[in-house]
């Protein structure tokens, strides 16, 4: 049998993200400092994705995808299983929204244990660990959804968090101590497929913003909307930056006073470096965590249905006020410690 000790199936495009691979790349990279080898089962990543997961030391198997590109849990566990059977699996980690409980159960006999990675409560699961690192979910949220004899890991004391972030952190917090806005990043993932970043831009023109200040864009190298990212850069009465393919995260973000983004994984490594931010909801199941970082105080969402009204012409001007960076950044610095994902690897070893 190849050697493979733990195997994570989750998949990512430009379409769905790569949130879920990045989190589950953050714990086998965790394993690998343990001398433990990690594998990934996915639907055909991209080249340059599957080729960064393979440069950090991981195996990665490809299932095909069907020629209509539609999710058949039924097919998609008899190629993981056929996958499975020539691996020795300690643990098989699932992080997947179109997973259920009969792909589970039927994945069972080809795995010691069986980690779910989760954040919708909403279906049951058959599992030996279920993590959810959302702030505001706890035990209770999954009731009568997995076995009673299930670990729950909840909350954001399990926030899976990358070490470049970590490494960063102490540094970071030092800066935010005498923030002055002047330096605005706008993130709204990777792909950006319905280009929110043009709407921002857009939306930033009418706000009361220093006439020093820099506003940046992150984008991967193949985003759909670059040019029409970069043109309304252009017009832009502040300096701009538009970033492409961004290898070192927390260096870029350590420059910056305010972050505009989505509330996805990257929310909670914002936490972690006390970067006050501007938060959007762009996906449905972003919705409660978002309303409980706003309630937290450590960041603004820009939703009427998760929080009280702010636009983003208000919330800019309370960020102007450096007391209210402040005060920002050191709630979302205590939130989010950085070190979920040792917590996570001490209860799948």
């Amino acid at each position: 049998m190849a050697l493979a000790s733990y195997a994570f199936r989750v998949d990512a495009s430009n379409q769905i993200g790569h949130g879920h691979l990045m989190r589950c790349l953050t714990i086998a990279n965790e394993l690998k400092k343990l001398s433990i080898q990690s594998c990934f089962i996915c639907r055909m990543l991209d080249s340059k994705m599957q080729t960064k997961v393979m440069n950090m030391g991981h195996n990665v198997f490809n299932i095909p995808i069907s020629p209509d590109d539609q999710f058949d849990w039924e097919v998609d566990s008899d190629l993981t299983k056929l996958i499975l059977n020539k691996l020795d699996i300690t643990w098989l980690v699932i992080d997947h929204y179109s997973i259920n409980i009969l792909w589970e159960t039927k994945l069972r006999e080809n795995c010691k244990n069986l980690m779910v990675i989760d954040d919708l409560a909403n279906r049951p699961h058959d599992c030996d660990i279920l993590l959810d690192q959302n702030l505001g979910r706890t035990d209770s949220s999954y009731l009568n959804l997995i076995p009673k004899s299930s670990k729950i890991l909840t909350g954001l004391s399990y926030t899976l968090i990358r070490d470049e972030f970590l490494t960063m952190r102490d540094e970071s917090l030092k800066l935010r101590k005498a923030p002055e806005l002047k330096n605005i990043l706008i993130s709204m993932g990777g792909s950006d497929p319905h280009n929110f970043s043009t709407k921002v831009l857009k939306d930033l023109r009418e706000c009361n913003l220093p006439i020093d200040c820099t506003i940046s864009i992150i984008l991967g190298e193949r985003a759909p909307f670059i040019n029409k990212v970069q043109n309304q850069l252009e017009s832009m009465p502040f300096q701009t930056k538009l970033h492409l393919g961004v290898s070192d995260m927390a260096k870029l973000l350590l420059s910056q006073d305010l972050i505009i983004g989505a509330v996805g994984t990257s929310a909670w490594e914002r936490c972690c470096l006390g970067l006050p931010s501007i938060s959007l909801v762009i996906a449905e199941n972003q919705g409660p965590g978002a309303k409980a970082l706003h309630l937290s105080g450590a960041t603004i969402v820009i939703d009427q249905k998760y929080s009280d009204g702010y636009s983003l012409r208000s919330a800019i001007n309370y960020y102007r006020d450096p007391k209210n960076l402040i005060e920002a950044s050191n709630i979302a610095a205590s939130l989010v410690d950085g070190l979920g994902v040792q917590r996570v690897t001490n209860c799948i070893q």
